[in-house]
């Protein structure tokens, strides 16, 4: 990861293929989100579960621990909740499971910022 020539890539692809269950984290009480090792000792993946996971995996790296990551959530689907990890303000995670987007992507989309961090975990 610290050396990937496709770093966002190889996180989207392994966050693509992890099960996900039905709601589960509160999107709005991000205190009470597990911390990167419960996430995955709970075994309890859903939406938001997994764009967290992105961003725990990202920001343990050396590479971006100092990446800015934001979590957005999207308002135009009021029966599935879907989140999105954006980077730097340049790439989006979870628009596509196991894809990156551009950020402009995520502007054609109605969602707004539920969670962001700049520093270091």
């Amino acid at each position: 990861m610290e050396t990937h020539e496709k770093p966002f890539e190889l996180v989207a692809q392994l966050w693509g293929q992890a099960p996900f269950v039905n709601n589960y984290l509160d999107p709005y009480y991000p205190d009470s989100w597990p911390d990167p090792w419960h996430l995955i000792l709970d075994d309890r993946l859903d939406n938001l579960a997994i764009a967290l996971g992105m961003c725990y995996t990202l920001k343990l790296t050396q590479r971006f621990s100092d990446a800015k990551v934001e979590i957005y959530k999207s308002t135009s689907d009021k029966k599935t909740s879907r989140y999105y990890l954006v980077v730097n303000d340049t790439t989006v995670f979870n628009l596509e499971h196991g894809q990156v987007a551009s950020r402009q992507s995520l502007d054609k989309i109605d969602s707004y910022l539920i969670w962001s961090l700049t520093d270091s975990i």
